[in-house]
Protein backbone atom coordinates (compact mmCIF):
# COMPACT_ATOMS: atom_id res chain seq x y z
CA UNK A 1 0.00 0.00 0.00
CA UNK A 2 2.77 2.41 0.98
CA UNK A 3 4.62 1.51 -2.22
CA UNK A 4 1.50 2.22 -4.25
CA UNK A 5 1.04 5.65 -2.63
CA UNK A 6 4.74 6.52 -3.13
CA UNK A 7 4.49 5.54 -6.81
CA UNK A 8 1.44 7.74 -7.33
CA UNK A 9 3.20 10.70 -5.67
CA UNK A 10 6.22 10.29 -7.93
CA UNK A 11 4.00 10.14 -11.04
CA UNK A 12 2.19 13.28 -9.93
CA UNK A 13 5.47 15.17 -9.31
CA UNK A 14 6.88 14.33 -12.75
CA UNK A 15 3.59 15.28 -14.39
CA UNK A 16 3.66 18.73 -12.73
CA UNK A 17 7.28 19.28 -13.80
CA UNK A 18 6.39 18.53 -17.40
CA UNK A 19 3.52 21.00 -17.31
CA UNK A 20 5.78 23.72 -15.81
CA UNK A 21 8.40 23.06 -18.45
CA UNK A 22 5.87 23.38 -21.24
CA UNK A 23 4.54 26.63 -19.80
CA UNK A 24 8.08 28.05 -19.46
CA UNK A 25 8.94 27.19 -23.06
CA UNK A 26 5.88 29.12 -24.18
CA UNK A 27 6.67 32.20 -22.11
CA UNK A 28 10.38 32.68 -23.00
CA UNK A 29 10.06 33.25 -26.75
CA UNK A 30 7.10 35.62 -26.32
CA UNK A 31 9.14 37.78 -23.97
CA UNK A 32 12.07 38.07 -26.44
CA UNK A 33 10.33 39.76 -29.36
CA UNK A 34 11.65 42.64 -31.48
CA UNK A 35 9.96 44.99 -33.88
CA UNK A 36 7.93 43.71 -36.80
CA UNK A 37 6.84 40.62 -34.73
CA UNK A 38 10.18 38.82 -35.18
CA UNK A 39 10.79 36.28 -32.42
CA UNK A 40 14.36 35.59 -31.35
CA UNK A 41 15.46 32.86 -28.97
CA UNK A 42 19.24 33.24 -29.36
CA UNK A 43 21.42 36.02 -27.96
CA UNK A 44 23.58 36.17 -31.09
CA UNK A 45 20.51 36.59 -33.24
CA UNK A 46 19.27 39.35 -30.94
CA UNK A 47 22.55 41.21 -31.41
CA UNK A 48 22.49 40.74 -35.19
CA UNK A 49 18.93 41.98 -35.48
CA UNK A 50 19.75 45.00 -33.35
CA UNK A 51 22.67 45.81 -35.64
CA UNK A 52 20.45 45.51 -38.69
CA UNK A 53 17.82 47.74 -37.14
CA UNK A 54 20.41 50.34 -36.18
CA UNK A 55 21.80 50.30 -39.72
CA UNK A 56 18.32 50.53 -41.14
CA UNK A 57 17.50 53.48 -38.94
CA UNK A 58 20.67 55.25 -40.11
CA UNK A 59 20.00 54.55 -43.77
CA UNK A 60 16.31 55.36 -43.55
CA UNK A 61 16.85 58.59 -41.60
CA UNK A 62 16.21 61.73 -43.59
CA UNK A 63 19.62 63.00 -44.80
CA UNK A 64 20.64 66.60 -44.32
CA UNK A 65 20.09 68.56 -47.52
CA UNK A 66 23.39 70.43 -47.66
CA UNK A 67 22.57 72.07 -50.96
CA UNK A 68 19.36 73.46 -49.45
CA UNK A 69 21.34 74.76 -46.48
CA UNK A 70 23.73 76.44 -48.88
CA UNK A 71 20.87 78.06 -50.78
CA UNK A 72 19.31 79.21 -47.53
CA UNK A 73 22.61 80.74 -46.43
CA UNK A 74 22.77 82.66 -49.71
CA UNK A 75 19.28 83.99 -49.05
CA UNK A 76 20.40 85.15 -45.62
CA UNK A 77 23.50 86.74 -47.21
CA UNK A 78 26.72 85.76 -45.38
CA UNK A 79 28.00 89.32 -45.62
CA UNK A 80 24.96 90.90 -43.96
CA UNK A 81 24.01 88.12 -41.54
CA UNK A 82 27.20 86.13 -40.91
CA UNK A 83 26.17 85.03 -37.40
CA UNK A 84 22.94 83.51 -38.68
CA UNK A 85 24.75 81.73 -41.53
CA UNK A 86 27.40 80.35 -39.18
CA UNK A 87 24.71 79.12 -36.79
CA UNK A 88 22.92 77.45 -39.70
CA UNK A 89 25.92 75.78 -41.32
CA UNK A 90 28.59 75.23 -38.68
CA UNK A 91 26.98 72.16 -37.04
CA UNK A 92 27.28 70.29 -40.34
CA UNK A 93 30.70 71.43 -41.56
CA UNK A 94 32.56 68.27 -40.47
CA UNK A 95 30.02 65.81 -41.87
CA UNK A 96 31.80 63.43 -44.24
CA UNK A 97 28.77 63.23 -46.50
CA UNK A 98 28.69 66.99 -47.03
CA UNK A 99 29.75 67.59 -50.62
CA UNK A 100 28.08 70.94 -51.24
CA UNK A 101 30.47 73.53 -52.64
CA UNK A 102 27.87 76.24 -52.05
CA UNK A 103 27.65 75.22 -48.39
CA UNK A 104 31.39 75.66 -47.78
CA UNK A 105 31.81 78.77 -49.91
CA UNK A 106 28.96 80.46 -47.99
CA UNK A 107 30.43 79.36 -44.67
CA UNK A 108 33.82 80.70 -45.75
CA UNK A 109 32.27 84.04 -46.64
CA UNK A 110 30.47 84.22 -43.29
CA UNK A 111 33.69 83.43 -41.42
CA UNK A 112 35.50 86.02 -43.53
CA UNK A 113 32.88 88.64 -42.62
CA UNK A 114 33.40 87.90 -38.93
CA UNK A 115 37.18 88.04 -39.20
CA UNK A 116 37.57 84.31 -38.44
CA UNK A 117 40.34 83.97 -40.97
CA UNK A 118 41.64 80.46 -40.21
CA UNK A 119 38.12 79.06 -40.23
CA UNK A 120 37.42 80.85 -43.50
CA UNK A 121 40.58 79.40 -45.08
CA UNK A 122 39.57 75.89 -44.03
CA UNK A 123 36.05 76.31 -45.44
CA UNK A 124 37.23 77.73 -48.77
CA UNK A 125 39.89 75.03 -49.14
CA UNK A 126 37.25 72.37 -48.50
CA UNK A 127 35.07 73.92 -51.21
CA UNK A 128 37.97 73.77 -53.67
CA UNK A 129 38.77 70.17 -52.71
CA UNK A 130 35.26 69.19 -53.77
CA UNK A 131 35.81 70.51 -57.31
CA UNK A 132 39.52 69.94 -58.03
CA UNK A 133 39.01 69.90 -61.80
CA UNK A 134 36.45 72.68 -62.04
CA UNK A 135 37.43 76.37 -62.27
CA UNK A 136 36.28 78.32 -59.23
CA UNK A 137 37.57 81.88 -59.73
CA UNK A 138 35.22 83.45 -57.16
CA UNK A 139 36.30 81.04 -54.42
CA UNK A 140 39.96 81.54 -55.34
CA UNK A 141 39.43 85.30 -55.21
CA UNK A 142 37.84 85.26 -51.76
CA UNK A 143 40.43 82.82 -50.45
CA UNK A 144 43.14 85.16 -51.74
CA UNK A 145 41.66 88.01 -49.71
CA UNK A 146 41.52 85.90 -46.56
CA UNK A 147 45.11 84.73 -47.03
CA UNK A 148 46.18 88.34 -47.47
CA UNK A 149 44.62 89.52 -44.20
CA UNK A 150 46.03 86.43 -42.49
CA UNK A 151 49.47 87.68 -43.56
CA UNK A 152 50.06 84.78 -45.96
CA UNK A 153 50.98 86.86 -48.97
CA UNK A 154 52.56 84.19 -51.22
CA UNK A 155 49.47 81.98 -50.83
CA UNK A 156 47.27 84.99 -51.46
CA UNK A 157 49.15 85.79 -54.64
CA UNK A 158 48.73 82.21 -55.94
CA UNK A 159 44.98 82.38 -55.37
CA UNK A 160 44.60 85.60 -57.32
CA UNK A 161 46.67 84.17 -60.17
CA UNK A 162 44.44 81.08 -60.20
CA UNK A 163 41.39 83.32 -60.27
CA UNK A 164 42.80 85.47 -63.09
CA UNK A 165 43.40 82.39 -65.25
CA UNK A 166 39.61 82.06 -65.56
CA UNK A 167 38.61 85.73 -65.59
CA UNK A 168 41.59 87.71 -66.74
CA UNK A 169 39.64 90.95 -67.14
CA UNK A 170 38.24 91.04 -63.60
CA UNK A 171 39.18 94.49 -62.27
CA UNK A 172 39.47 93.45 -58.62
CA UNK A 173 41.75 90.53 -59.44
CA UNK A 174 44.01 92.77 -61.52
CA UNK A 175 44.28 95.25 -58.65
CA UNK A 176 45.16 92.56 -56.13
CA UNK A 177 47.81 91.04 -58.41
CA UNK A 178 49.36 94.45 -59.01
CA UNK A 179 49.38 95.22 -55.29
CA UNK A 180 50.86 91.88 -54.28
CA UNK A 181 53.39 91.91 -57.10
CA UNK A 182 54.69 95.14 -55.58
CA UNK A 183 54.61 93.94 -51.97
CA UNK A 184 56.31 90.65 -52.82
CA UNK A 185 58.71 92.24 -55.31
CA UNK A 186 57.57 89.71 -57.89
CA UNK A 187 59.23 91.37 -60.89
CA UNK A 188 62.67 91.34 -59.36
CA UNK A 189 64.99 89.33 -61.60
CA UNK A 190 66.22 86.30 -59.61
CA UNK A 191 69.96 85.95 -59.14
CA UNK A 192 70.92 82.53 -60.52
CA UNK A 193 74.68 83.06 -60.46
CA UNK A 194 75.21 80.96 -57.34
CA UNK A 195 72.44 78.45 -57.91
CA UNK A 196 72.89 74.83 -58.98
CA UNK A 197 72.14 74.34 -62.68
CA UNK A 198 70.36 70.99 -63.15
CA UNK A 199 69.16 71.32 -66.75
CA UNK A 200 70.27 73.25 -69.83
CA UNK A 201 68.63 72.36 -73.10
CA UNK A 202 67.84 73.89 -76.47
CA UNK A 203 64.12 74.29 -77.17
CA UNK A 204 61.87 75.77 -79.85
CA UNK A 205 59.09 78.20 -79.04
CA UNK A 206 58.34 79.13 -82.64
CA UNK A 207 55.74 76.79 -84.09
CA UNK A 208 56.38 77.94 -87.68
CA UNK A 209 60.14 77.53 -87.90
CA UNK A 210 63.08 76.71 -85.71
CA UNK A 211 64.36 79.30 -83.31
CA UNK A 212 67.81 80.67 -83.82
CA UNK A 213 68.70 79.88 -80.22
CA UNK A 214 66.20 79.39 -77.42
CA UNK A 215 67.14 77.63 -74.21
CA UNK A 216 65.51 76.38 -71.05
CA UNK A 217 67.68 76.35 -67.95
CA UNK A 218 66.51 75.03 -64.60
CA UNK A 219 68.15 75.97 -61.31
CA UNK A 220 67.62 74.68 -57.77
CA UNK A 221 67.27 77.31 -55.04
CA UNK A 222 68.70 77.11 -51.52
CA UNK A 223 65.23 76.73 -49.99
CA UNK A 224 64.27 73.67 -52.04
CA UNK A 225 62.54 75.48 -54.91
CA UNK A 226 63.49 75.96 -58.52
CA UNK A 227 63.76 78.62 -61.18
CA UNK A 228 63.10 77.97 -64.85
CA UNK A 229 64.79 80.42 -67.18
CA UNK A 230 63.71 80.84 -70.82
CA UNK A 231 66.08 82.77 -73.05
CA UNK A 232 66.89 83.45 -76.67
CA UNK A 233 70.44 84.37 -77.70
CA UNK A 234 71.23 84.88 -73.98
CA UNK A 235 68.42 87.39 -73.61
CA UNK A 236 65.98 86.18 -70.97
CA UNK A 237 62.28 86.69 -71.61
CA UNK A 238 60.71 84.52 -68.89
CA UNK A 239 61.33 83.13 -65.39
CA UNK A 240 59.26 80.38 -63.85
CA UNK A 241 59.38 80.75 -60.07
CA UNK A 242 58.58 77.71 -57.93
CA UNK A 243 58.65 77.11 -54.17
CA UNK A 244 59.23 73.38 -54.70
CA UNK A 245 60.21 71.00 -57.48
CA UNK A 246 56.74 69.66 -58.27
CA UNK A 247 54.89 70.66 -61.43
CA UNK A 248 53.63 73.19 -62.20
CA UNK A 249 55.67 76.21 -61.16
CA UNK A 250 53.98 78.77 -58.91
CA UNK A 251 54.04 81.63 -61.39
CA UNK A 252 55.84 83.03 -64.43
CA UNK A 253 57.17 86.54 -64.94
CA UNK A 254 57.57 87.76 -68.52
CA UNK A 255 59.47 90.50 -70.31
CA UNK A 256 56.82 91.42 -72.83
CA UNK A 257 58.73 93.94 -74.95
CA UNK A 258 62.36 92.81 -74.65
CA UNK A 259 63.55 95.88 -72.74
CA UNK A 260 64.94 93.82 -69.85
CA UNK A 261 62.14 94.76 -67.46
CA UNK A 262 59.65 92.09 -66.41
CA UNK A 263 56.18 93.56 -66.41
CA UNK A 264 53.72 90.65 -66.70
CA UNK A 265 52.94 87.75 -64.39
CA UNK A 266 50.75 84.68 -64.92
CA UNK A 267 50.30 81.22 -63.49
CA UNK A 268 50.86 78.13 -65.58
CA UNK A 269 47.12 77.73 -66.18
CA UNK A 270 47.02 81.14 -67.79
CA UNK A 271 47.72 81.83 -71.44
CA UNK A 272 51.47 81.99 -71.82
CA UNK A 273 52.07 84.08 -74.90
CA UNK A 274 55.73 83.97 -75.84
CA UNK A 275 56.76 87.53 -76.76
CA UNK A 276 57.04 88.08 -80.49
CA UNK A 277 60.59 89.39 -80.21
CA UNK A 278 61.68 86.06 -78.68
CA UNK A 279 60.74 84.02 -81.75
CA UNK A 280 63.46 85.04 -84.17
CA UNK A 281 65.04 88.23 -82.89
CA UNK A 282 67.33 90.24 -85.10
Amino acid sequence: MKKTILFLLLVLMFSCSSIQAEVSMEIIPRNIQLHEGKTVVDNEEVIEVQKVKETTRTEDADPVDYKALGLRSVELNPNDYPDEVITLLEPHKDNKNNDSVLFYSSLGLAYKSKGKLKDAIAAYKRALELVPDVPAPAIQYNLGIVYYYNNELPESFKCFLNSSAQRSNHAGTKQWIEQLAGELNIYKVPDTSNLKLISDQKISVNREKSDRESRLRVYLTQNGGRIQELSVKDKIYSYGIDSDTERPVDYIIIDSDGDGNFDNVINTKGKFGVPTWAYNPD
